[in-house]
């Protein structure tokens, strides 16, 4: 009896480490997925359902049986077979994707699914059929700003590297060289400030500085969401930090139109739902735009008397512009989304190509700065060797 007990409790065992790899694998699987492979599903599935006769389960089965021929292990099928095991048990497609999709984004299909029947006669697909077409175009957009944010951010790195990298070199190589030959003590002008410089750069304080740079970097991009308050709002209009703004702005533009035509529902209340579903920076925003429209006003006039200007001042400004001719709302914010995905794009590549010229002009300056000081040391050396055979 004693030993079927120790019997069963290994099989439970081996059965729990079983579960918890498997569920391990396919988080892993998710992880990777997500950023890789969530647009080009959720674009292939607005291609199939174009067709009003069929249906997501199908499709997703098929997707499935396709994968599977890769292997069990491999990342995709891991994804699909969970999603296509959820909807087998009868859960509506948001909740079986839940795992796959950020709150908006169910939002979105949850919306699709509770519309009943087509959406128009001209487009004769159901509201969970159309949503994709949703999802991945916002997708695409936000993944172009990404790429656009990344890129700026890298160069800057690179250009404050380079920056970091001239100054220590001439201040730990070049200049302790020329003092072993030349007194710094008769160093003038120009060889004199690089002089300072070199102790300024070999300091304490100097390290202290730049990791603190260095450390801020790396954590701004996690802190971003939370930061909030009257120096952030300052902060926004200044690139890099508008970048951000840029970027969930169009974000937030391209969800509100996907939300009035796939869930039925008007301008305000997608902006209280997208408000309770965002981090403290986005709330913030939209909370402002939300009290506004709560006193009175049209959402155009609510942004343009909202301390943010959020999404954008020039956004703001066209929505205020449209709102005023009597257009409906929900139609200005579909065009002006629609514009936004490539004017943001635009936005970012130009200050971000500001900054990399600002950027590059500051490395053009140091090294023409040390060039001349090293040319003055040049011609004062001889100098300061000549008065010494005079002397002697």
């Amino acid at each position: 009896m004693v030993v079927g007990t120790d019997g069963r409790r290994k099989v439970t065992a081996r059965l729990e480490r079983r579960e918890r790899r498997r569920n391990l694998d396919y988080r892993l699987a998710l992880w990777l997925w997500k950023r890789n492979g969530k647009e080009r599903f959720f674009r292939r599935l607005d291609r199939i359902l174009r067709r009003p006769s069929i249906n997501i389960v199908t499709v997703v089965d098929e997707m499935v049986r396709r994968a599977g021929r890769r292997g069990p292990a491999d990342v995709e099928t891991l994804v699909l077979r969970e999603i296509q095991k959820r909807m087998q048990a009868g859960l509506p497609v948001a909740e079986s994707m839940a795992d796959l999709t950020d709150p908006v984004e169910r939002m979105l299909i949850r919306g699709g699914e509770q519309m009943v029947g087509k959406i128009s006669a001209e487009d004769q697909r159901t509201g969970i059929q159309r949503v994709f077409h949703y999802l991945s175009r916002r997708l695409e957009s936000g993944r172009r700003m990404r790429g656009a944010v990344r890129g700026a951010w890298v160069n800057l790195a690179t250009y404050f590297v380079l920056i970091l990298a001239a100054l220590v070199t001439f201040s730990d190589y070049v200049i302790p060289k020329i003092a072993g030959l030349y007194p710094p003590a008769d160093w003038t002008g120009v060889a004199r400030s690089l002089l300072v410089a070199s102790r300024v750069v070999e300091s304490t304080g100097f390290a202290v500085f730049v990791g603190s740079g260095v450390l801020a970097l790396l954590i701004l991009p996690f802190l971003l969401p939370y930061w909030t308050g009257p120096l952030r709002c300052a902060l926004d209009g200044i690139p890099p930090f508008s970048f951000y703004r840029l970027q969930e702005g169009g974000a937030w533009l391209a969800s509100i139109p996907a939300l009035t035509d796939s869930g039925r529902i008007k301008a305000y209340d997608a902006l209280v739902e997208t408000e309770r579903l965002s981090r403290p920076w986005m709330r913030e925003r939209l909370q402002a735009i939300r009290r506004g429209m709560a006193a009175g006003l049209g959402m155009g006039r609510a942004m343009q008397q909202s301390p943010f200007r959020f999404p954008d001042a020039e956004i703001v400004a066209d929505i205020s512009l449209f709102e005023s001719q009597g257009l409906n709302i929900e139609d200005i914010l579909r065009e002006v989304a629609a514009e936004w995905a490539e004017t943001g794009f635009r936005r970012v590549v130009i200050q971000a190509g500001r900054i990399e010229a600002l950027a590059r002009i500051v490395f053009a300056l140091i090294v023409l700065w040390y060039t001349l000081g090293t040319v003055v040391l040049q011609i004062q050396i001889p100098n300061y060797f000549m008065s010494m055979a005079h002397m002697g």
